[in-house]
């Protein structure tokens, strides 16, 4: 088993994992990174037209063995004011 820790990025404000998990491959690590993230991307839409979350996956070094990462993008094709029914 190794202890993996998911530091998460939300818009660019760092959340630390202090304790990590313990996991028994890296395929392991890759598969809990990737389902916590989709979760997460499931709870909380954007604030607004840009969201930006990532999980950086490291085993206590400083530097991430690899990260998972999703973008929301809201992008308008018509002016805000315009109505469904106006337009």
């Amino acid at each position: 088993m190794v202890l993996y820790y998911f530091d998460l990025t939300d818009n660019g404000t760092a959340f630390p994992d202090t304790e990590g998990t313990d996991l028994p491959s890296l395929e392991s690590a890759e598969d809990e990174a990737a389902k916590a993230l989709l979760e997460i991307a499931r709870d909380k839409m954007p604030d607004g037209t840009f969201r930006e979350v990532a999980l950086h996956v490291h085993d206590g070094s400083s530097k991430p063995i690899f990260v998972v990462k999703v973008t929301f993008e809201l992008v308008r094709n018509r002016p805000e004011n315009d109505d469904v029914l106006g337009a």
